[in-house]
Order: C-alpha cells, then structure tokens, then sequence
C-alpha cells in the first residue's frame, strides 16, 4: 500500500488513489501514519479519536471496529500490516507498518535530507534539483481533509515547517547556480508570509543585489530592521548587517562565479520586441493562498525546465495543448464559489511567474459570470488575441476554428501565460488555450471544468480566520485591527471568510478612518441586513451570487427550476447540513431528482459537498437564498416544506431511540413524514450521530415557530433525551428541554411541559445538581397529578428518589418510594414495580440496611424476569453483588457481577454498565485471587 497525506489523504491499493469516507476512518489511519511503524496505545488512540467532544461509552468497541474496517480497506484481513500489540488477551495498541518508500511524508523528508547534503558538498544544481521533487509531492495543507486530532495537528505543523526549510534550502540552492533572478518574484511572497525569517530576508537582498537591484536591496534590510524594532525590540542578526553592510558597500565578492551566471533563454526571433503584458495590476491586498500558490508555482517551473526546448516547437498533434517535444501545455484550472479570489490568485500568481514568460501574458475576463453581461465568444477572443500578438486584423479570421489555429500556430514557438478568467465552460476555453512546451494557461471559473483535458484542478475554499484577518489588516490597516482583535475576528467570521466580502467590509472601514471596528460588528450581526452591508461602490457579495442563481432561475434545462427552487428552500432548514434523505423530504421530489438538483447546484458552487451524501451552504449564500424565497415562494410554501424536513428528523430520531433501546417505553408521536431507513442500533448510532448538531438546531428553530412546526420541534426534543442522556451530553440535554419548556407553555402543553422538566432533570442529574433536579422532578409530579398521567408520575417519582439518596435524605426516599411503588401495584404497571424496588432498595442500602436492599434487589429480579426486561434484570443483578461486596462476601458478589455481565451484551441494555460491572468485581477478583467469569 501507499499513502499520501501532503495534501488529502489518500491510500493506494492497486492502479487508483482512493480517499477513506468516514471522518474518523481518516483520523485513526492519519494518527497511525503519524507514528508510522511505531505502536500507539489504545488510550492514546481513543484520546486522539474523541478528544474535547469526550469518548462514548461504546468508544473501545468502535475503535475496534474502526480498525477492522480500515485493515479491510488496506486489504489486511490477516492483520500484517495494521498489526495488534497485544498484552496478554488484551489488546495494548496499534502499529501501522509502512515503508518509507511508499510513504509521501516520509519520502519528502529523504528528498530534503539529500538536498541538504548536496547543498553542504557543494553540488547546487543536484541538490536543487532533489529539493524540487521533495517540494513537488505536496498537493496542499497536510492532513487538509483530517478532522483536527493532537497528533495530526502537531505533524501538520511539523511537515509544514520543514516545507519551509525545504524551500528555503531550494531558495538557497538556485542562488548558488545563479538563478537569481529567476527567485524573486517566490522571495517576495516567501518574507511577505514570513516577515521575521531572518534567512529568507537576506536571500532576497541577496538576489536582488545580484540583478542591479542595490536600492531595493538596501530597502528590504530596513523594512526589516524596522519590523523587528517596532515588534520584537531587537535589531537583526549580525549576519544579516554584515550583509547589509557589504551590500551597501557594493562588494563584488557577493555576485555569483561567471560560469554561474543566469543565463535566460533566448526569445524567438520573432518575438525580439516585447510581447503583450496584459496582466491586470495585481491586488495589494492579496493574503494567504500559500498552498495554492506553491502548487501553480511548481506546475510552471516544471514546465520552464523544458521551455528552452521547446522554443522553436510546432503545434501539436491535432491542434491540441501540445508541442513538438510532445510535452502538453501546463492548464491550471482554480473553481470556487463567487467571490472566493479566483481571479485574485490567478493574477497575483502570474505577476510573480510573469518572467518564465519573456513572449507575453495574454489576458481576457471571459465574463462567464459577470452580472449583466454576456459571455465572451471564443471568436472574438481570439481576435483580440491574434492583434495582441502583431497579426493584422485584416488578416484574423471569422471562422473560430481557423482562428484557434492560427493563434496554436503562432503561440508554438513562443513562451507565452495565457490566464483565461471568469470562464463559463469548457466549451468556451477550449479553443483559447495556446500550443506549445513553452505555454502556459490560468482558467478560473465557478464550476470545475472536470473535462479540460490535462488541467490540474485547484478548488478555492473560503480563507481560513487567521488568513482573513490579515486581508482586514491590509486594507483597514494593522493598528485598527490590532486594536480590535475580537472585533475583526467576529467580521471574518460573519463574512463567512469569503474574500470579497471580506474586501468590501474593509473598505467600508477604510472609508471611515475615524469609526470603530464595533460599528460594524453591530450592522453586520443583523442578518436580515447584512448583504445590504456588503455592498460598497462597485462590489456587491449579493451580485455575486445573483449571477450563479439566475443561471438556474432562467436556465433551460428540464432541472433548472428544481435546481432553483432547492436552493431556495434549503436555506429555510437550519443545521449546519443537511443530508440527502432529509432534503429529499424536504423539497417533495424523489431521491433520484434530488440529487441531480443538489449536485447541480454544487456544480454550480452554490453548495458544497465533499461526499454527496451530506450537503452545506455557506452564511451567506444562505442568507441570500433565504431572501430569493422570501421573494419568489409564498409563506405556505415554505412552511410546508420545513414541516417536511422537520417531521423527517422526528420519524427518524423516534425510530433511532427506539432501537438503541428496544425495551423502553418511548413517548411516541404520530409524524406524517417518511423516516430514514435504520437496521439496528448500530445505524440509529451513526445517524443520532452525524445528525446531532441539525437535530439540535432544529429543535431551537422549531419552537419558536408556529403552533404545528413548534409541536414537532417539542417533540423532537423529547425523543433525543434518550440519546444525549446516555452519553452524559449534558449541555445540549438542558438546552433543548428548556426550550421545549418554554415552547409547551406557550402552546398550553401541559404533558410535554411535564416531559420536559422530567428530563431538564436529567440534564441536572449529570452535572450532580441534585437540588435542581429535586426542583424540576415536583414540577412535573404536580402536572402529572393534575392530568391522571399515571406513567409520568411513576417515572418522576423513582427519579426523585434518586435524587433524595444522593442528597443524602435517604429517610425521605424511602418515604417517597413507597409511594411510587403504592401506584405502580394499583395500576398494575410491573415495569415501574421493578425499577421501583431497585430505587428503595438502594436507599435502604444508604441507610446501612444492606439485608432490606437485599431484599428489595431480589422481588426487583424476580419481577424483571417476570416481565421479560433483560435490561433492569442486569441492574439487579449488578446491585445485589454490589451489596454483597460491600459487606465483605465476595463469593456473592462475584456470583451475581459474574451473572450481570453478558446481560449488558444484550440488544436493550446500557452497554457502559459492562464497565461498571467489571470495576464492581475488581474487590473479589484481588481478594479471591481469581479471574474474573465469562467475558
């Protein structure tokens, strides 16, 4: 097998690389290769998989199967590779075996490392060379598609510095051939990103003293000197003033030896004037994009490795993007959403490689998604393109074919950019892209064009919080932002880190010297205004994404009104999400038509989905859909649909807690909507799961709605009580049912506000709040009693003794357990009998009375027999040998522990009792000197 993770992850089993789908798949298999050929335990393992949203109960067993499913992935049934180090029955942990051949991590730090020696040999131009293959492996941020895990961000953080060593070696490396030049444009974004290496600034003083550049030299020591003392209180090394100071002194001892002089390729004959510089200026305040950058870069100066060669080539066969030495023209091809920096990054990336280009930079806005405009016909690009390259305009012509070939014809011998923005589809492109080894293109569009042949794909993501806030600081200014940290972190986030919003917040700022950062954070916290906000002279994000939406609104295709139509509506459905299941019940359409319009519309970059099965749309493209359907889809449409979705997550959530815990009597409500298809615990877990934050969401939006969407949201709430208790979740727990509270009172519910104080006690009971969960428990005993609900008042009663015992009146427990089991006999409810008997015996037990809870314990197992409930049958078990524990009789209590044990195996049952139950017989086993019974 082989691994890549300079980039995605990625494994290699055979002629394909494939991505690994769950996210914790990709976490356990990233942690590994982090430790590659070294064994990390399983306490290890399970802190890195859970970390800060805390392990489940069943969190060893998922690992386990984790394991087993990523060994099948591997193809490693017989476990060779993902190898078990086992302590004695027990597994200890996990060794990944790799080698380091087959390893890009590991083979990039090889490359590096003989790079490094070539450099300390004196053998530049080899060790230049192996510092570029080193650098030519990475694909982007490693790791970019792993949830963050403590070994994994420590390893990004890692290889990304020694990306930097290996570039600044390579750096290094090509100054000592000569090629001083050639680096500029790289040393220049290199200390924009590093201000403070100290390395890389003496690098590009060096390199541009070496082109008659002595001024800017000099300039770009003081910049630095100036940083450091208005920052950090020193001055630089004194390395670097005694470069300064030999620079200054215009020491011919720093130029390279003669015979490593750069020497540049010649230019074509007719090429001896210069060729058109269409580049538009590039954006001062162009951020971030490392990664995007690095890649573009090492396209392009591989391709300058055979430019040379290639100058005096012919077109390829066929006409195509080829040349005479049969190597293609390098495409790179950057897709993203509207307003990402498509065209920012294109251009700030072709102003730095401009000079790998001495016959011209050719550029045309093919207004593919510019409002108002229609896009650009190739014939008449070509046109201009012939002109620009000294063809009379007589001589272009009309045909576009025949004029495709003339411009492959002319731009063969020649090395030419070529940057195609704003592209509306492969169509358009195609006949745009020149001929020739020496050629280069940039296409950015909003829609990947997946059948550009040869083009390297870039996909543009919003930037990152810290990338976002620098752009802020380049316009606005450092000292505003930097007086306001919190400030320009709540803009990034409520722009959505999207560029051009981004970009115009800070120009409203700019404009505005003397306003705080706040005022802004205030209009823009509005999200009924905000799009008005981002809108400043001629930029406007809701233009922006006008023009993608109208393709759909005014497309013809048989799925553009659907496509439309979804896009509207799922802004009105909150979460974060949402998944195919629950958009098909929302938007009414078969699973089939749903997914083509959802895949349409991420085609179109107006949502985003890594895996077609999980769906999301940024903040504002949200906020901008919702205002279409505010628009365009009456009220009654849009409510309907949200009942839809709605009653999808409670079908599915009632159908989830009912198999995680077949035995329990669930309060069921009659839901007109179809659920998810679940098989049994395990997929009710995985969804509860994936769901969880849009479940929550929506029980938060719900109720606040009107009477039919707040009852769902009511009792959606009721039915992830059991799901988030189990799991000690208790944050959400207490939030969700306070607001299923308020939300019944104001409906009048009095059963669902009872429900919900019952389990707002739960929520309680997990943080030991146990005077609050005695509060909430009388609340709702009062409502039960007001409305007969005998099987509320059973539940609430055994509760509140539990309550009781904890706070230590076990008196009072006894008197009040009595009571529940009085109405659970009268009623004839057997189950609340036997919990009930399980509650008093345990007080009893509090009370030192451990022949009372004995008994109590026993009638508990016989009903729970009785009544077939495997579940409190364990709870019995599990209390009688504690009991016996407790006053010493082992043999008992190991008997009983011993009998509880494969209870909690069973469907219906707490599986982390297992756990408790083997800690129970730790006592005995120590004493006894004896292992424990059956596993």
């Amino acid at each position: 097998m082989r691994y890549r993770v300079l980039g995605a992850l990625e494994v290699r089993g055979g002629d394909r690389w494939i991505s690994l789908g769950p996210a914790k798949w990709r976490m356990l298999l990233a942690v590994l290769l982090c430790h590659a050929n070294r064994t990390v335990p399983t306490e290890r393992l399970l802190d890195e998989l859970w970390g800060e949203e805390g392990q489940p109960r069943s969190a060893g067993k998922l690992l386990q199967t984790y394991v087993s499913r990523l060994r099948q992935t591997l193809g490693d049934e017989s476990g060779e590779v993902l190898i078990t180090d086992k302590q004695g029955y027990k597994a200890h942990g996990y060794r990944l075996v790799v080698d380091a051949a087959d390893f890009d991590a590991h083979r990039f730090e090889q490359l590096v490392e003989e790079g490094r020696r070539g450099l300390d040999r004196d053998g530049p131009e080899a060790a230049a060379e192996r510092l570029r293959e080193a650098l030519r492996l990475w694909r982007g941020a490693p790791f970019q598609d792993v949830p963050p895990a403590p070994s994994v961000q420590a390893e990004t953080a890692r290889l990304t510095e020694l990306r930097l060593q290996a570039v600044d070696a390579r750096v290094e490396a090509d100054l000592r051939c000569g090629r001083h030049a050639s680096v500029l444009g790289e040393l220049e974004t290199l200390t924009a990103e590093h201000p403070f290496r100290e390395d890389l600034r003496g690098r590009q003083m060096l390199a541009l003293y070496r082109s008659g550049r002595q001024a800017d030299a000099l300039a770009a020591y003081r910049a630095l000197r100036r940083s450091l003392a208005e920052e950090l209180g020193v001055e630089p090394t004194p390395a670097l003033q005694r470069l300064h100071q030999r620079i200054l002194a215009g020491d011919e001892a720093l130029m390279p030896p003669p015979e490593r002089r750069e020497e540049r390729p010649a230019p074509a004959p007719r090429a001896a004037s210069r060729g058109p510089r269409q580049l538009p200026p590039a954006s001062p305040a162009f951020t971030g994009r490392h990664g995007e950058v690095a890649v573009i870069r090492t396209l392009l100066e591989e391709q300058d490795r055979y430019g040379a060669e290639g100058a005096d080539g012919a077109e390829g066969p066929g006409g195509g993007a080829g040349g005479a030495s049969g190597r293609p023209v390098v495409i790179a091809a950057i897709d993203g959403t509207g307003g990402v920096g498509k065209s920012s990054l294109a251009i700030h990336a072709a102003h730095q490689l401009a000079d790998r280009f001495p016959d011209g930079q050719l550029y045309v806005d093919l207004h593919g998604a510019t409002a108002g405009l229609t896009a650009l016909d190739p014939g008449e690009v070509l046109g201009r393109f012939l002109r620009a390259l000294g063809v009379d305009g007589s001589q272009v012509p009309g045909d576009t074919d025949e004029a495709s070939a003339q411009f492959r014809s002319l731009a063969a011998g020649r090395r030419l950019l070529v940057i195609l923005d704003n592209a509306a589809s492969v169509e358009q492109v195609r006949p745009l892209l020149p001929a020739g080894p020496g050629c280069s293109a940039l296409v950015t569009s909003r829609e990947m064009l997946t059948t550009l042949e040869g083009a390297t794909h870039l996909h543009l993501d919003v930037l990152p919080r810290d990338q976002a806030v620098a752009l802020l600081e380049r316009i606005v200014g450092a000292e505003r932002v930097r007086a306001e940290p919190e400030e320009a972190e709540a803009i990034s986030r409520l722009c959505g880190g999207l560029p051009l919003a981004l970009r115009i917040a800070g120009a409203r700022l700019a404009a505005r010297p003397g306003r705080s950062l706040r005022s802004l954070v205030t209009k823009l916290t509005d999200a009924r205004g905000r799009l008005d906000e981002l809108s400043f002279g001629d930029l406007a994000v809701r233009t922006s994404f006008q023009v993608s939406y109208d393709g759909f609104r005014e497309g013809r295709r048989s799925d553009d009104q659907d496509a439309a139509r979804a896009f509207r509506l799922l802004s009105a459905l909150p979460g974060p999400d949402v998944s195919l299941p629950v958009a098909t019940a929302l938007l009414g359409l078969t699973p089939g038509r749903t997914e083509s319009v959802l895949e349409r519309l991420v085609d179109a970059q107006l949502l985003e989905s890594p895996d077609s099965i999980r769906y999301h749309m940024h903040d504002l493209l949200r906020l901008f859909a919702s205002e279409r359907a505010e628009q365009e889809d009456s009220e009654a449409e849009r409510s309907a649909a949200v009942a839809r979705g709605l009653s999808c997550y409670l079908a599915t959530a009632q159908q989830a807690v009912t198999l995680l815990d077949p035995l329990r009597p669930w309060p069921r409500h009659p839901v007109d909507g179809a659920a998810v298809p679940l098989s049994d615990g395990a997929e009710a877990e995985a969804w509860l799961k994936a769901e969880l934050r849009n479940l929550l969401a929506a029980v938060a939006y719900a109720v606040d709605g009107p009477e039919p969407v707040a009852r769902l949201g009511v009792w959606l709430a009721q039915s992830l009580q059991w799901f988030l208790y189990p799991r000690a979740h208790a944050q959400d727990l207490q939030t969700v049912n306070e607001l299923a509270i308020q939300a019944a009172r104001r409906l009048g519910d009095l059963e669902s506000e009872a429900w919900g104080l019952d389990h707002l006690a739960g929520a309680h009971w997990l943080r030991r709040a146990y005077g609050e969960v005695r509060a909430c428990l009388e609340d709702a005993l009062e409502i039960w009693r007001e409305l007969g609900h005998h099987e509320g008042e059973l539940r609430s009663l055994g509760n509140l003794t539990d309550a009781l015992c904890e706070l230590g009146l076990h008196e009072e427990a006894i008197e009040v357990q009595q009571g529940q089991l009085a109405l659970a006999r009268k009623t004839g409810d057997l189950a609340a009998e036997v919990i009930g008997l399980g509650n008093l015996g345990r007080a009893h037990r509090g009370l030192g009375r451990p022949e009372e809870a004995l008994s109590c314990f026993k009638e508990s197992l016989e009903g729970a027999r009785r009544a077939g409930n495997i579940h409190h049958e364990g709870f019995a078990l599990y209390e009688m040998g504690i009991t016996y524990m407790e006053q010493g009789r082992f043999p008992e209590g190991r008997t009983h522990l011993d009998q509880a044990l494969p209870v909690w195996k069973q469907p219906g049952t707490y599986e982390s009792w297992r756990g408790h139950t083997w800690s129970g017989l730790f006592p005995a086993c120590m004493t006894l000197d004896i292992g424990p019974g059956p596993r």
